[in-house]
């Protein structure tokens, strides 16, 4: 008990002593900020047409293949890979409940095939928004 106490006093006396009163929001600045900003249509901004996009370049919608496999080798099990991918809808349950996608064995293809074709040759645009449960099919 004695313990927990000492640790809430330490806590307690550490957020005394963040100095959080040395900072300030600068109210005038925000307000300039949002007077002197300019509005922009959202029909604007979804031309896709206008990106620059390198030649031969892969567009996979920011999903970064390295990120994907770790994602995938950490806590593949639970399909937390395939969310990051763009799967919408339960995946998740489909291979928590099958013990990490068919004990396992989901998981680790899902794995090997996101290193030869995401990390080695650079192209994940058949993983990205897959509703399929076997991804590489």
């Amino acid at each position: 008990m004695k313990k927990i106490l000492f640790a809430l006093a330490l806590i307690l006396g550490a957020s005394f002593a963040s100095y959080s009163s040395n900072y300030y929001v600068n109210d005038a600045a925000v307000d300039d900020l949002f007077a002197n900003s300019t509005e922009v249509a959202f029909a604007e901004i979804s031309n896709l047409s206008a990106l620059d996009v390198n030649e031969g370049a892969s567009f996979n919608q920011g999903k970064d293949p390295v990120v994907a496999t770790l994602i995938c080798w950490i806590v593949g099990g639970f399909g937390i890979h395939r969310h990051y991918l763009g799967t919408k809808g339960g995946m998740w349950a489909i291979y928590t409940f099958t013990c990490g996608g068919i004990f396992g064995i989901v998981t680790t293809v899902d794995f090997f095939v996101l290193i030869i074709d995401g990390i080695i040759n650079k192209n994940i645009d058949k993983y990205t928004d897959n509703e399929k449960f076997f991804m590489w099919m």
